[in-house]
């Protein structure tokens, strides 16, 4: 069998096994009654980038060869790392899919020497992308999609929805964790933030979770609806309610400035800086905190949560409107 025949099956296995321990990333993600499944899925995506992306690398060169290392000796070949992986396949340090997947190694790491029972929603965000960027990366290097094979919603990770068992300022979460874990968790999630703004909020980096899932027999009040499947089979289907914009986003530009000179009066700030800021991190880009009707001449329209993003980014850097200016002068 020549070189190429190895190397074309030796990719394809790499794939097929790639698919397999993604599937299972999200079962145990999913699987609430699991108390470790942080762990489990760090260690599970992991490996499945790790597979998918030396098939890339022998898609690109044509051998297997260029998956390992030098041979030392008469050892065994070792094959490339993930890390070492990464730098081959996505060069930029700053490409916000090779640095989620890069934190979430981190997490695997350090998760062996930490008990991490409960999920964090920083964690759940960064999971959520790292998903999502997989199945992107499968369909566009190899033709693959995962949504022939398997219900679309299984791509979306399950969040807990009692925020106070996964606030890290909680007391009893932190004594539930224990002190160890509860300090690394405190620290990684609030540089995961701060990288998140660094790169500008690419949704490739973190996915934010802002939908509100409420039990009520009126689905106008609810941003999610859970129905049957089509035809009356076993299969739920999701399916987003229209909202009314006077309520989930009730501020225009004007009122956003007042509302933030409420929260920060020593910020010198005006409405230029809130399109400066607009346009450097691509608000309009991100549902949870723009909406603009498709009608003409509809006015720009703001959430509550955009007003306390904006505040927690000043509290943080008080020279936040200053960098936005001068990045979107540049």
């Amino acid at each position: 069998m020549n070189d190429y025949t190895d190397a074309f099956d030796l990719k394809q296995g790499l794939i097929n096994k790639s698919v397999e321990a993604y599937v299972l990333a999200l079962e145990t993600i999913n699987r609430l009654s699991i108390q470790y499944r942080l762990e489990a899925f760090c260690y599970l995506i992991c490996n499945a980038w790790e597979l998918l992306l030396k098939a890339k690398i022998i898609e690109d060169d044509g051998s297997e060869d260029v998956i390992y290392y030098k041979r030392q000796n008469e050892n065994q070949r070792r094959s490339l790392s993930l890390e070492d992986c990464l730098k081959k396949v996505k060069p930029n340090p700053k490409d916000p899919v090779r640095l989620n997947i890069e934190w979430i190694v981190e997490l695997r790491n350090q998760s062996t020497h930490h008990v991490i029972s409960q999920i964090p929603r920083e964690l759940t965000m960064l999971f959520q992308a790292g998903v999502v960027n997989y199945h992107k990366h499968l369909n566009e290097w190899f033709g693959e999609s995962l949504s022939d094979k398997f219900p679309i919603g299984m791509m979306s990770i399950v969040y807990d929805l009692n925020q106070g068992q996964v606030d890290l300022t909680d007391n009893r979460l932190r004594r539930k964790l224990g002190k160890d874990a509860a300090a690394f968790l405190t620290r990684y999630c609030g540089e995961l933030k701060d990288e998140f703004d660094s790169l500008q909020c690419p949704a490739e980096f973190l996915i934010g979770l802002e939908y509100r899932l409420v039990l009520t027999k009126n689905p106008g009040e609810a941003d999610i609806e859970l129905s049957p499947g089509p035809k009356g089979d076993n299969l739920t289907q999701i399916v987003q309610v229209p909202k009314d914009p006077g309520a989930s986003h009730p501020f225009r530009q004007k009122e956003v400035l007042e509302q933030l000179k409420s929260k920060i009066p020593n910020a010198q700030i005006n409405q230029h800086d809130l399109q400066c800021v607009n346009a450097v991190y691509k608000i309009k880009s991100r549902t949870e905190y723009f909406y603009q009707g498709t009608v003409k001449g509809s006015p720009s329209q703001y959430s509550q949560a955009f007003v306390e993003w904006l505040a927690r980014q000043y509290e943080k850097k008080p020279n936040f409107f200053m960098n936005a200016r001068q990045l979107y002068k540049n």
